[in-house]
């Protein structure tokens, strides 16, 4: 009788020890995924649109975006909670943001600094089904250098 209670101890701990490793994180259950993101500033940085990726929490764009000609790179967190810090570098050009994530929208403020000043103001963002491949082209912004 102990042996078979042992066992079934035994049994249930593996089942669910496999299912808590198994079980997605709090931030991927929330927001992983692809988002659209919308920066617009009333100055002279205007509005720009991003596809952002967010996998267990980690933000980063889904390809590569040249900025200026310079490779953009971009880093960022999401908390449990839906709190959103994030930082785009390219060349010269810094910009940090914050805000809020939703089931399915966010919105938040952001910041930078580049060769033809300083910029503020908002962004907004939208969960997606898929990534938009390749991403949004302005005149300017996603140019390879040397070309």
């Amino acid at each position: 009788m102990i042996r078979s209670q042992m066992r079934a101890v035994a049994l249930t701990m593996t089942c669910m020890a496999t299912s808590l490793s198994a079980a997605p994180s709090a931030h991927a259950a929330s927001y992983d995924g692809h988002w659209s993101v919308v920066a617009q500033t009333p100055d002279h940085c205007g509005t720009t649109r991003w596809m952002v990726s967010i996998v267990g929490g980690r933000v980063f764009h889904p390809y590569v975006v040249y900025v200026g000609g310079w490779p953009a790179s971009l880093n960022g967190r999401v908390t449990p909670a839906g709190r959103i810090t994030i930082q785009a570098v390219a060349g010269p050009r810094v910009a940090t943001g914050t805000g809020r994530l939703g089931a399915r929208q966010g919105q938040g403020r952001w910041a930078g600094q580049g060769p033809s000043g300083t910029c503020a103001g908002i962004w907004t963002a939208t969960r997606v089904a898929a990534p938009v491949a390749p991403p949004f082209y302005y005149p300017g912004f996603n140019v390879p250098p040397g070309r």
